[in-house]
């Protein structure tokens, strides 16, 4: 079972000031909380995001840890979240299994250098 978590302090998402730069200031505030949950952690799943399709967008969350499975919300776009009881339904086996997928959309995808 799951557990969902706002950011930790210092953390707070970016609000969106100026729509030229949104998107740039959303991925900095990504990087900078992936590298501290990635602080001390030898998992490789942990700052890795899962994201679910919502209305027009995504609620997306970060790994926090894996055991016990603990998620941060990603309050970025719109901020969407899944119900909460899908949210403490999840298990690792179904994190795994959606970071597999989206890797493998990825590599599908990634252009091809000659």
């Amino acid at each position: 079972m799951a557990s969902i978590y706002c950011p930790p302090p210092g953390f707070e998402p970016p609000k969106i000031v100026d729509w030229k730069t949104w998107k740039e200031d959303e991925a900095n505030y990504i990087e900078r909380l992936t590298t501290h949950v990635k602080e001390g952690s030898t998992d490789p799943l942990v700052g890795k995001i899962i994201r679910f399709q919502v209305a027009d967008g995504y609620a997306q969350y970060m790994i926090w840890n894996t055991k016990p499975l603990q998620l941060i919300h990603l309050e970025t776009g719109d901020a969407w979240q899944i119900p909460a009881a899908h949210a403490r339904g999840l298990t690792l086996s179904d994190v795994k299994a959606m970071i597999k997928a989206d890797e493998a959309w990825e590599e599908l995808f990634r252009p091809k250098i000659k």
